[in-house]
């Protein structure tokens, strides 16, 4: 099975079900400052766009411990890669990832499909 056009074709469905719409914010390093040489020194934050769709879980998909009701999950291309822990800005909300879910049989990624937990805000 030819995988890069199992890829393609990911590519194109996710393109043709998320329309303009699709693009979502990905936090691949959050910001902070570090200390070299006793001097603060400030990591700027890296992030990068990525196309997509995003869906609420379903009441049978959630297992209380894998899937919570408040998750999101999404489905997208693999142009970037998605690790676990990176953050996906949605509605004006971040959700982490807690689980990337690559889709691939061989060395070759189609797509992927993380599960998106809300990030906390206290205060």
């Amino acid at each position: 099975m030819n995988y890069q056009n199992v890829s393609r074709m990911a590519k194109a469905a996710i393109g043709f079900f998320s329309d303009s719409s699709g693009m979502f914010r990905c936090i691949t390093q959050q910001g902070s400052v570090e200390i070299v040489g006793g001097v603060e020194v400030q990591k700027p934050e890296e992030s990068t766009y990525i196309k997509g769709l995003v869906r609420s879980p379903r009441v049978r998909e959630v297992d209380g411990e894998t899937i919570r009701v408040t998750d999101k999950l999404g489905v997208f291309n693999s142009d970037i890669e998605i690790k676990n822990g990176y953050k996906i800005e949605i509605d004006g909300e971040l959700f982490v990832v807690v689980e990337a879910r690559p889709i691939r049989q061989t060395n070759v990624t189609v797509a992927y499909r993380p599960i998106m937990r809300r990030v906390a805000v206290h205060g």
